[in-house]
């Protein structure tokens, strides 16, 4: 009896050793390496024409806006159009090195702030209301773009729906560079 308890034991010790190197030797799937700058292509291509962003937001600006200061990120894109009635902005930020949360968080209030800014032109609304924060590790990207529903009899929840629509499709250009 003890010679048959020895060799179950054995042999679940050998099984346990089996499994616990199968485990620890099987390659971990590691997540794409994207820059900022593949971000940024990525969602003016999405846009076409329909990306109004063209001039490049000021670290002052980056500042008083969206609350990111130079020590939290290593690197950031961020654009807005030269026309001050368009809301469209872009921004995207690699986090410095432990920052990342505090990058989301920035940019959420600066959404939220944005969302509840009653000084809006009214043909923003939908969009900026539609607005979304999107992120992949230590990059973090604030989305407020697409085209401008200019159809004369649009309702609100068909201007809600149309600004939906065009900020996936920001959206899912970010989130399949990270596929």
């Amino acid at each position: 009896m003890k010679k048959v308890m020895k060799n179950i034991l054995a042999a679940f010790l050998v099984v346990g050793i089996l499994v616990g190197c199968a485990t620890t030797t099987a390659p971990k799937e590691e997540a794409p390496k994207v820059t900022v700058d593949e971000i940024l292509a990525a969602v003016k291509e999405a846009y076409g024409e329909n990306y109004l962003p063209n001039m490049e937001i000021p670290a002052d600006f980056l500042e008083q806006e969206f609350g990111l200061t130079a020590d939290m990120y290593a690197e950031v894109k961020a654009e807005q159009p030269m026309i001050g009635t368009h809301a469209d902005r872009i921004v995207i930020v690699k986090a410095a090195e432990g920052k990342a949360d505090a990058v989301e968080a920035a940019l959420n209030a600066a959404r939220e702030k944005k969302v509840n800014d009653t000084l809006q032109y009214p043909m923003n609304l939908a969009k900026i209301n539609a607005s979304k924060v999107v992120r992949h590790g230590d990059i973090v990207t604030y989305v407020l773009l697409g085209a401008i529903n200019d159809s004369e009899d649009v309702n609100e929840a068909d201007a809600k729906a149309f600004a939906e629509a065009e900020i996936e499709k920001g959206v899912s250009a970010i989130n399949n560079l990270f596929k």
